[in-house]
């Protein structure tokens, strides 16, 4: 792999922008160091030519790649895709998922966490991924969610019934490769047109208890599709590691969400989405327009305590593309992080909530080479990192 300087560029690490311009150096797969533009011309002379690869970022500004922390890649993000689901073969639906992750790695997006795929299909997806058979970003999937019987999203749900069901449910995906642990605690806003309400509560307790217990004693984290605010003190009394929506989240909650190192995925753009498109179940659309009602100051309340906030978008779902972190972005900037702040949420924060805040998210020495390069300054103006020049993943253009 060519060592590669990408030089004469603004950085946002991550974090912050750093001040000035720099060169930041690539070497088998990883960022090597940074250097001040002022510091560079021994590394850009004629003593390296061929041995290193030169890329001009003037004008631009070199992040982190993206990571979007909720996507269905095997969702299809059309009208009804839970419709479609049922119609289609396996291997088309497979075929469709893997078109979702490259579209969403030549958008930016480098890392993706799957929160749901029929057939556990996200996971061999995964492996295909890093194999190098085919290409997309780095997938955290869960394969199949754990619900109860008849539970949200029945679809692609591994369904449980009392703690040691909810044992054996973990360990499964665990044995079979999921990076991560999805669960459904409440009912939801979209998936079928009734039996469900978004403030049920379906896994109990003792349900709640097992899944976390064996997914931290085999290493996993559990994050939990959870809207209404019985469901969240549920989560938040067991354990669990972060809340998907999360719409009814009151003060006294996110302090304690806080004070445990929780984290919340508001999934904020799919909801207004929801709520504002015509061409939706409408059923969906009465759900979404309710809860859009108190997202915005459940995010208020995550800010004041300090809960750690990512950016996932919901890709898949009805009218929500392939890829939709842009739009998410721009929510959270709107509800309250400013640009600097929402930035950090697709990059650093994620992967803090992804457990991999070592290895991806910064720009620094060491980490991963996922890197975009975009024109402007995206921390002064988000639109920029819709005008992306170059994506690297492990160092590699794509």
């Amino acid at each position: 792999m060519t060592k590669k300087a990408i030089h004469d560029v603004a950085v946002f690490d991550g974090v912050e922008k750093l001040k000035g311009k720099w060169c930041v150096l690539v070497d088998d797969g990883r960022i090597e160091k940074l250097i001040p533009a002022e510091q560079q011309a021994p590394v850009l002379g004629d003593g390296n030519k061929g041995r290193l690869e030169l890329v001009d970022g003037s004008g631009c500004t070199l992040l982190p790649g993206l990571i979007d922390l909720h996507v269905h890649l095997t969702w299809s993000s059309g009208v009804d895709p839970v419709t479609t689901l049922t119609v289609e073969s396996p291997e088309l639906t497979l075929l469709r998922a893997v078109g979702h992750a490259s579209r969403s790695l030549k958008a930016g997006i480098t890392t993706v966490r799957d929160l749901g795929s029929v057939g556990d299909m996200a996971i061999p997806l995964a492996k295909a991924i890093e194999s190098g058979w085919v290409d997309g970003p780095r997938v955290v999937a869960s394969g199949r969610t754990i619900i109860m019987t008849g539970g949200h999203d029945p679809f692609h749900g591994l369904m449980i019934d009392g703690p040691n069901e909810a044992t054996k449910a973990v360990r499964h995906q665990v044995y079979i490769g999921a990076e991560v642990i999805k669960i459904s605690e409440t009912g939801g806003v979209y998936g079928r047109p009734s039996g469900e309400a978004v403030d049920d509560v379906e896994l109990l307790p003792e349900e709640l208890e097992a899944i976390t217990r064996q997914a931290h004693h085999m290493g996993r984290k559990v994050t939990a599709h959870c809207i209404g605010e019985q469901g969240i003190d549920n989560c938040i009394a067991h354990h669990v590691d972060c809340i998907e929506h999360g719409h009814y989240l009151t003060r006294d909650q996110a302090r304690r969400m806080a004070a445990q190192g929780m984290a919340l995925v508001p999934t904020l753009f799919v909801y207004k989405t929801l709520a504002e498109v015509e061409n939706v179940p409408e059923y969906t659309k009465v759900k979404a327009k309710k809860v859009t009602e108190r997202h915005h100051q459940a995010i208020q309340h995550a800010l004041e305590a300090g809960v750690l906030i990512g950016a996932g978008s919901d890709a898949g779902s009805p009218q929500t593309d392939h890829p939709s972190l842009m739009g998410e972005i721009r929510c959270l900037a709107q509800y309250g992080l400013a640009a600097p702040g929402a930035l950090t949420a697709a990059t650093f924060s994620a992967a803090k909530i992804l457990g991999l805040e070592r290895q991806i998210g910064r720009i620094a020495p060491g980490y991963r080479a996922d890197l975009i390069l975009v024109d402007g300054d995206p921390t002064t103006d988000l639109e920029r990192l819709t005008s992306i020049r170059q994506v690297w993943k492990d160092g590699v253009l794509k």
